[in-house]
């Protein structure tokens, strides 16, 4: 694990406070959480994926409008805004389509599984960082996996059970 830089550890610690007090069910993604996990990542704002039920309840939380966000390549509900003086991406419901299929959103297997860390004497949840990786492979997105291999630590696994469950799933959602 790494430490992160005071901003982004007041703003995390703001983060879950918020979240929790809610009963949002929430994972950390993105660069936060590859940094925590011990990736060659300085991040610089805050990555969340909320389950769909809770999305509007997370969003009240951090005081963020909620919306429909959809590009060429995906669809979601988003919140975005400002924690503590950073940036956070609130995503939930987050469906990815391309070349490689259409992988579903599937909140239950993320949490299934999520690891743990302590940050700032809290307990948080880290999404899979396979998830990113399914993500971009399904896109083909090969820009964003050439930044994760060069972020991966030199030991770093990813799990195949759970990149075989989502890559099966997409590929099966084309059909």
């Amino acid at each position: 694990m790494c430490s992160l830089r005071p901003r982004i550890t007041t703003a995390l610690t703001a983060v879950a406070a918020a979240l929790d007090v809610a009963g949002v069910e929430w994972l950390l993604a993105g660069g936060t959480a590859r940094a925590l996990r011990g990736w060659r990542h300085d991040p610089g704002d805050i990555d969340i994926e909320i389950s769909a039920h809770s999305a509007e309840a997370g969003a009240a939380a951090l005081h963020l409008p909620l919306r429909d966000a959809s590009d060429g390549g995906g669809r979601s509900l988003r919140a975005g805004g400002m924690v503590c003086d950073v940036a956070v991406d609130l995503s939930s419901d987050l469906e990815v389509e391309g070349g490689g299929g259409r992988l579903a959103p599937d909140f239950p297997l993320q949490r299934t599984f999520a690891t743990s860390v302590e940050v700032g004497g809290r307990r948080l949840w880290i999404a899979p960082i396979e998830e990113a990786v399914a993500r971009a492979l399904v896109q083909g997105d090969w820009g964003s996996l050439a930044r994760l291999a060069a972020e991966a630590p030199r030991d770093a696994e990813l799990r195949a059970a759970y990149l075989s469950l989502r890559l099966a799933a997409a590929v099966r959602a084309a059909r």
